[in-house]
């Protein structure tokens, strides 16, 4: 019995210890701004559309931060769902190129992240609980408004990784939308992860009411030199869209954003498992065209091929070497996949459904 105690006294301590290490929030690095940091929004590509109006939208306690701008005799209206962590000041060249196509555009900030309210005490922290449900919620709210502002115009939805996993639900089951593009989408997240130590804990931590603290490794908001000078990139082969990001967060110190809480980590993983089930793939009955980045390192392509194979009208695509924030990419995978987006939107105008 002696030695039992002594067992269950080692075991506990050690969890203990374990615990502490994993929920202690180190500060974010020092990583000194540029004079230049900004220099890349003066480039007219990345300009605000034109027409575009901001507006606050009062949603579950907080305000979601969206925008909208509709070309004379639009053909057609998208709403645009971002990434993870991606403001709206990333996505207005493609804003812009999808008006000058005809299409009237209306995009959202996704609550906890760009001009968005908040969910955690820290700002920077990216949290949310549950399933991500409250997103969808959000959203649903928006294209309520865009069915409002913009009646009569077909509607599509466009979205990016987290943005095509919750613009999946969003369309499932609704008679609102003519078409949908999911870009990259993240119902799985890349190189098999979560790994089953990784989610206990994730679990374990949530559990243990720790779910606002950073996950391991996150840390408030830092300036990445590397995208900056054009050095390195994960999301995008190096140009001038990957410094967007962060000369965005300089600009305008209210969006800037850092890691995720433990609870938004279990929370996307928990979404993207929903998004591509069966029984929300079975109520997606419009086309789809889900184009992929062969060289992706945040999602698993193989999850996304196989969510296209079971639904009724998905076409994959997959850009050969490209990375996967396609909206960021240089010009040798950008042009392309936006003049294929256009070509699809064009594809599937078709008169409203009352």
């Amino acid at each position: 019995m002696k030695w039992l105690l002594i067992t269950i006294s080692v075991v506990l301590v050690l969890f203990g210890a374990g615990v502490f290490l994993l929920t202690r929030e180190a500060p974010a690095p020092e990583v000194p701004i540029p004079d230049n940091a900004t220099a890349v929004l003066e480039d007219p590509r990345f300009a605000l559309p034109e027409g575009w109006t901001w507006e606050q939208l009062e949603f579950g306690g907080g305000t979601v931060r969206w925008g909208h701008t509709q070309p004379e005799g639009a053909r057609g209206v998208v709403l645009f769902l971002p990434g993870y962590s991606a403001p709206l000041e990333l996505y207005f060249e493609a804003f812009s190129i999808m008006r000058e196509a005809g299409f009237a555009v209306v995009a959202m900030d996704w609550p906890a992240q760009g001009g968005s309210s908040r969910g955690s005490a820290n700002p920077q922290k990216i949290h949310a609980t549950s399933r991500l449900d409250g997103h969808v919620e959000a959203a649903e709210a928006i294209a309520r408004e865009m069915d409002r502002r913009f009646a009569g115009l077909p509607r599509f939805v466009v979205g990016l990784s987290m943005g095509a996993q919750l613009g999946t639900r969003l369309v499932s089951g609704s008679g609102r939308f003519q078409a949908a593009a999911l870009i990259t989408p993240a119902y799985r997240l890349a190189n098999a992860r979560p790994s089953g130590p990784e989610l206990f804990v994730l679990k374990t931590l949530n559990a243990l009411g720790f779910g606002e603290r950073y996950a391991p490794g996150g840390t408030d908001w830092v300036f990445d030199m590397d995208a900056h000078t054009g050095s390195a990139s994960e999301c995008s082969h190096p140009n001038d869209r990957t410094k967007l990001f962060y000369a965005s967060m300089v600009a305008n110190e209210r969006i800037k954003v850092g890691g995720m809480s433990n609870a938004f980590a279990l929370a996307i993983i928990e979404s993207g498992w929903y998004a591509s089930s069966d029984a929300v793939l079975d109520g997606v009955k419009i086309p789809v065209w889900m184009p992929l980045a062969e060289d992706d390192r945040f999602v698993d392509n193989g999850a996304a091929s196989a969510a296209c194979q079971a639904l009724n009208d998905c076409e994959n695509q997959v850009y050969a070497a490209a990375r996967h924030c396609l909206f960021e990419e240089a010009d040798a995978w950008y042009q392309p996949f936006m003049t294929d987006l256009v070509a699809f939107l064009d594809r599937h105008v078709e008169p409203a459904t009352p």
